[in-house]
């Protein structure tokens, strides 16, 4: 983690010291004559002007252009092999005489694109952590069981000593709900720096500075949560990237439903519009292949550790922007491809499932090629592989039939494969990620039945009922479409053993730790569809799910314990979904 950190800060030097640079570089007509005579602009290049009401001047893309334009000066893309060209909602183009220089609009548009708004950055920061420690006081008489420290003597050493020993840093106790708000709470940290021109890491670094002080200062009579710092930073940058694309993916939809959700997904972004104040769309929407739909369905599943099978109505949504020919912003480490899923389950007892999942993929080797030929048999392709990561929360069941698990996805490797014609188009993917997990052991069912609770074991299986772990996601999937027919295929299996390290525990006199647990668990998820395509809009599916859990408890200290519970689970349902 510390490795990770350091990396990250070390991006963030090099390239804020390069956008410094490259941003202070003004073209004038002497300098664009001489990108003209270098072959950078060609003789064809064309200059018609798009005026967006309201907004700076946007011209339209260069007829070619052999790099990327960052701040003024020409760079490649660290994201894509082939030459990148302007957005034509967001750059302006060189008039065709060359003459003038920049334009006043010009000049606006650079700015308002690639200059960062600290000072906007830092008030938005300060009233997001601000709100919190108002929330924080008006329930601090409920946290008070977690207060484990006290200032005495000198408060500078106090706060020196949280910051530079290890003795406070431990993986705390509270309820799930909390702890995996925390990844909630690092996506408004990320985005308050995300939204003022900070690329992705920068961002991200400035989610762990906010969520460090938080822990140190903020909660000083509380030990340093390991896990609050990996869930706020890692898990409140995927979430906030995830939810700052496809909110502004969602901003060039029309109709409620898009204008809502973007609402929830970046809400400073939204308030900061109703004063005519928000930043300007970064990404142009003609050089992106976006989704957005919501569904609705009808679900019967059956479990086997269940009497009898329970129907369920299930609603959710689906979002993806892929910008992998990077031709769509201009800063540094902008992920370039998003998908983002949320899941809900009603059942006849109320809220029966609750799910959500993203990944970025930030970055690595495309290659793309376009068919250049009219014929319907003609082939285009594209091939991917680089660096990814990812967020899953998964809530099936209710009470102690619950199966729970919030998962981040540290890092991993994402691989991928497109072939497409006028009628048909196979694609195929695959991840594997390095994972912090959050997780309901699936045997302590029955555990608890012989013993009745956790006493003695880690101190947040006895107070949530969960326990930390690390292991690993991989994921395969395929999908195929012919004309209005599709066909789907897909595997995601988890695997998670607990962390069992007592001095990283916190502790408390009432509850020793001197009889700690191991557990071992895997889920496997396979599910198929079919699926008819009415219009662009409409589409019918039909689908099946078959989920495995296995799960395994060891007393660590007293061999004797021990305990396993498998059961497969299976769902079938209909769905009904609206593209916008």
């Amino acid at each position: 983690m510390t490795v990770n950190y350091w990396l990250h800060t070390l991006l963030t030097i090099v390239f804020s010291i390069k956008g410094l640079i490259l941003n202070r570089i003004v073209f004038s007509q002497f300098a664009r004559s001489v990108l003209l005579l270098s072959g950078v602009f060609t003789a064809d290049l064309q200059a018609s002007t798009h005026i967006d009401e309201g907004s700076v001047s946007l011209l339209s893309e260069p007829a070619s252009l052999s790099g990327f334009i960052e701040g003024g000066a020409q760079v490649a893309s660290p994201y894509y092999s082939k030459p990148i060209a302007w957005d034509e909602r967001q750059y302006v183009e060189a008039p065709e005489s060359l003459a003038g220089g920049l334009t006043q609009e010009t000049d606006i548009s650079m700015v308002a694109l690639t200059e960062k708004d600290w000072w906007g950055a830092m008030a938005e920061i300060t009233v997001v952590l601000l709100l919190g420690e108002l929330l924080y006081k008006a329930g601090q008489e409920s946290m008070e069981e977690d207060f484990d420290y006290e200032i005495e003597g000198n408060t500078a050493k106090y706060f020196l000593d949280r910051l530079t020993t290890s003795d406070a840093w431990k993986l705390d106790d509270n309820d799930i709900g909390m702890n995996w708000g925390h990844a909630y709470a690092g996506a408004l940290y990320f985005q308050a720096f995300r939204n003022y021109n900070f690329n992705y890491y920068e961002s991200t670094l400035g989610a762990f500075l906010a969520s460090s002080a938080w822990e140190v200062f903020a909660e000083y009579k509380e030990v340093v949560s390991i896990n609050d710092q990996i869930v706020t930073t890692w898990g409140g940058a995927t979430l906030g990237e995830s939810f700052f694309q496809v909110a502004e993916m969602l901003d060039s939809k029309e109709g409620w439903v898009p204008a809502s959700v973007s609402t929830l997904l970046n809400p400073s972004q939204a308030v900061r519009g109703w004063f005519d104040s928000e930043s300007p769309a970064r990404f142009n929407r003609k050089k992106t292949l976006d989704k957005f739909t919501i569904y609705s369905g009808l679900m019967h599943k059956t479990r086997e550790l269940d009497e009898e099978s329970t129907p369920m109505i299930t609603l959710g949504m689906q979002a993806r922007v892929d910008s992998m020919k990077g031709d769509y912003d201009l800063l540094f480490g902008t992920p370039s491809l998003v998908n983002l899923e949320m899941d809900l389950g009603i059942s006849q007892r109320g809220v029966e499932d609750w799910e959500l999942a993203t990944d970025l993929f930030l970055g690595g080797y495309v290659e793309e090629q376009d068919s250049t030929s009219a014929a319907r048999d003609a082939w285009s392709h594209r091939y991917f592989v680089g660096a990814s990561t990812g967020a899953e929360y998964s809530s099936m069941g209710q009470d102690e039939d619950e199966d729970f698990y919030a998962v981040i996805n540290l890092l991993g490797l994402s691989a991928g494969r497109q072939w497409h014609s006028q009628d048909v188009s196979i694609e195929l993917r695959g991840d594997i990620y390095g994972d912090f997990a959050m997780v309901k052991p699936f045997a302590s069912r029955d555990y608890l039945e012989q013993y009745g609770h956790y006493w003695g074991s880690k101190s947040v299986l006895w107070e949530g009922g969960y326990g930390y772990a690390l292991g690993h996601t991989i994921k395969l999937a395929m999908d195929i479409r012919y004309l209005d027919l599709m066909f789907g295929i897909s595997l995601k299996n988890h695997q998670w053993d607990s962390i069992d390290n007592k001095d990283t525990d916190r502790t408390s006199d009432w509850n020793p730790n001197y009889n700690d647990l191991d557990f071992k668990e895997q889920r496997s998820r396979y599910e198929a569809y079919f699926s008819y395509l009415f219009s662009n809009a409409y589409t019918l599916s039909l689908r099946y799910e078959q989920i495995e859990r296995e799960g395994e408890f060891n007393g660590i200290d007293n061999p004797s314990i021990y305990h396993q519970l498998n059961e497969t689970e299976q769902r079938t349902w209909i769905q009904f979904e609206y593209s916008y």
